[in-house]
Order: structure tokens, then C-alpha cells, then sequence
């Protein structure tokens, strides 16, 4: 247990070839992963439902999925929420209640309704599909539009209308995807008499989805680039690009997990990934801080030497606060539940990958640089030095 007590003489610096080429294989597989496989992503991302329901009865996500699975539905999960086990998650991702002929058609039959497309006023229709307002510049009856909305295959819900009678306003609400779910599961798994299943109703549009997905790139990208500018300024430029190479590593292995074993990429794991960068980022800064220290301290002492003696003398600090950071990411994976279980799973990769990258990935990439740099001042200077000293 040397390590505990700074006293351990590990040569880290000397298997950095072995840790290069298993980085490699492992960003490697990642990007190829990430590629082929692409990322799942949840409704956030992807756009669609999230319904939570409440079901009486010994009921279990595969009933669930087969009661709701067909021609209305074709792509649907469904996962426990919460304690009480009678609650669940419903997600029919990348599904608007109206499909893209339905609300072209329902456009056609407003403009057949008016008899001129210009006296269509108004027209609004919700991303979800879930219902439209129309304004006609001619008198249109009630009993017109809903023959008109259900000759596209909608189901009406509820219609109100507006005061006037030469200039009409219509609000349409048609039965969406969480009135069907309501339906199906009331007859097939519940009693008419129970209770509302659906408790609560979230849609995401793909639109939404998509700028959501790119905003979260961004926010990991950018705080790459400032971690770069601060370290710059805080050490120099040699210890920057160790880094930045550790993060995009730590972040790219992540991901790769993520796809090959197909866990849902959601909000919160983007969260998780910019609580890596920064757990990694502090980790790396503790090693690089003692390296800068050591340097006027071990003068003559080679490279490789001096940043093995600063990686051991920091080992034990690293051991500690990544060992319990596990203990609080674990507790998280296993009380925690299926609402931050994704959350907690790119924890628990982080961690440990941003700990290993620290080791294994920053200090050699910072030896290599200042290697380079000291090679070019022995050509520019043309005066012998030591080969491999650390020089202030």
C-alpha cells in the first residue's frame, strides 16, 4: 500500500507505449461504434412521447410493449418508474400523432372547405399533431369540418369555435397517440372502471430534437476549447494539448460504450459528460501542478524520471478521491433507478477512464511535446545539454 503514502516508485512513464496502444484500440472501436452502430437516443434527442402511466395489478414492461405494439404504434418502450410499481414509462420515439400525408391532407381539405386557398386565413398546426386552428374567410359549418377532418382518417376529439359567423375560427383536438395508449391499456390491461392511466405527457418534436442534440455537442466542444485556453495560460503550452487529447479520449471511450451496448444518450448523460471532462480536467491539473513544481526543485533530473516521481507522489491523492467518487457513482447505478441509470452509467465510465487518461494519456503526451521543444532549442542554440534534462 505504498501508493497510500506517496512512497510507491511505479514507472508509469515507462509503459507509456503499452497505454498508447490500448487507448488506440479502445478510441478506435469507439469511433468505429459510434459510426456503425450510432448512438440510441432517447426522446430528448430524438424526438417523440414520454407518457407515464399508472396500471393496476401485476402488470410488466414486455405486456406493456405487446399490448401497445401495432398498425397506430410500430417502434415502443416501456420501463418501471419510481418505487410504488405500478408506474411506467412509456417512449414511442421519433411519432407525431399525425403522420406527414395526414396533415397534408388535412391542408387540402381546409382549402376545399373555403373554395379558395387564399381564404383560408389562418392555418396552425401543433408539431405534436395533436390538434390545428383554422380561420376560414367564408362561412364553414361545424358539421363540414369534421367530415372534412375524419375523410383523412383522423379521429376528432373536441372542436371550438370562435364568435364569428362570416370569418369562422376553428380549434380541432384530435385523438393523439397518449389518448390511444390511454384506450389500449384500459382494455386490455385495466378495468373500465379504474382510474386515468396516463399521468403525464411529454412530446418532443424531431426539430426540437435535433437543435437540443447539436447544442449539446457544442457545450462539450466549447469547454474543450476553454479548458485548452486555461491551461495554457495557468502551466504553458506544452501541458495544453495533454489535456484536451485526455478529454476528447475520455469523452470518445464513453460514447463508445454507450453505442455498442446501446444505452439511451439523453440530456442528463450529456450532463455526465461535462462533469467528466471537468472530474478528468482537475485530476490532470493536480498531476501537471506537481510536475511544474518539481522542475525547479529536481533540477538535472531526466524527463521521464521527474514525471515519474510527480505521478507517484499524486498517485495516492488519486486513488483516494477516485475511490470514493466511485462509491457515491455506484450507490447512484444501483439506488438510483431507471431515470438517471443512463446518467450514472457514463459516471462510472468516466471516472474511471478520466482517471487512467490523467496517468496514462496527459503526462506522456506532455512528455512528447517537451521533448520536441527541447530538441529544437538544442538545434537552436547548437550548445550541448544533457540528454533528457528538465530544465526551468
Amino acid at each position: 500500500m505504498s501508493f497510500l503514502t506517496g512512497d510507491s516508485k511505479l514507472d508509469f512513464v515507462g509503459q507509456r507505449g503499452t497505454f498508447a496502444k490500448v487507448s488506440s484500440v479502445l478510441v478506435a472501436a469507439s469511433i468505429i461504434a459510434i459510426v456503425l452502430l450510432k448512438l440510441n437516443f432517447g426522446i430528448d434527442f430524438a424526438g417523440g412521447y414520454e407518457i407515464q402511466v399508472k396500471l393496476p395489478g401485476d402488470q410488466s414492461e414486455e405486456k406493456i410493449v405487446a399490448a401497445l405494439k401495432g398498425d397506430k404504434i410500430s417502434e415502443v418502450r416501456a420501463q418501471t418508474f419510481g418505487s410504488s410499481g405500478d408506474e411506467y414509462l412509456i417512449f414511442v420515439p421519433e411519432q407525431a400523432s399525425l403522420s406527414a400525408e395526414q396533415k397534408a391532407g388535412l391542408k387540402t381539405q381546409m382549402n376545399t372547405l373555403a373554395g379558395d386557398p387564399e381564404k383560408v386565413m389562418a392555418w396552425a398546426i401543433a408539431e405534436s399533431g395533436e390538434s390545428f386552428d383554422v380561420r376560414f374567410g367564408v362561412p364553414v359549418e361545424e358539421s363540414a369540418l369534421r367530415t372534412a377532418v375524419e375523410s383523412v382518417g383522423v379521429e376528432i376529439k373536441d372542436i371550438s369555435r370562435g364568435d364569428r359567423v362570416d370569418e369562422p375560427s376553428y380549434k380541432v383536438t384530435l385523438v393523439s397517440i397518449a389518448d390511444y395508449i390511454e384506450s389500449t391499456l384500459r382494455t386490455k390491461l385495466a378495468s373500465e372502471g379504474s382510474e386515468r392511466i396516463v399521468q403525464r405527457i411529454e412530446f418532443v418534436g424531431p426539430q426540437v430534437g435535433a437543435e437540443l442534440r447539436n447544442q449539446g455537442i457544442l457545450a462539450v466542444i466549447y469547454s474543450l476549447v476553454f479548458i485548452l485556453l486555461y491551461i495554457a495560460v495557468r502551466f504553458d503550452f506544452s501541458f495544453a494539448p495533454g489535456a484536451i487529447v485526455a478529454l476528447v479520449h475520455d469523452v470518445l471511450i464513453t460514447l463508445g460504450v454507450f453505442s455498442i451496448f446501446q444505452i439511451e444518450f439523453n440530456l442528463p448523460v450529456v450532463a455526465a459528460l461535462l462533469a467528466i471532462v471537468g472530474y478528468s480536467l482537475n485530476d490532470t491539473i493536480v498531476v501537471y501542478d506537481r510536475i511544474r513544481e518539481n522542475i525547479p526543485l529536481r533540477r538535472g533530473l531526466k524527463l521521464h524520471d521527474l514525471v515519474n516521481v510527480s505521478l507517484n507522489q499524486t498517485l495516492s491523492r488519486t486513488v483516494l478521491t477516485s475511490g470514493t467518487t466511485l462509491l457515491v457513482v455506484i450507490a447512484l447505478l444501483v439506488l438510483g433507478g431507471p431515470m438517471i441509470r443512463a446518467f450514472s452509467i457514463a459516471l462510472l465510465i468516466g471516472v474511471i477512464v478520466g482517471t487512467y487518461s490523467s496517468v496514462a494519456i496527459a503526462s506522456p503526451v506532455y512528455i512528447a511535446l517537451r521533448e520536441r521543444a527541447m530538441a529544437k532549442d538544442d538545434v537552436s542554440s547548437k550548445v550541448p545539454k544533457k540528454s533528457g534534462a528538465v530544465t526551468a
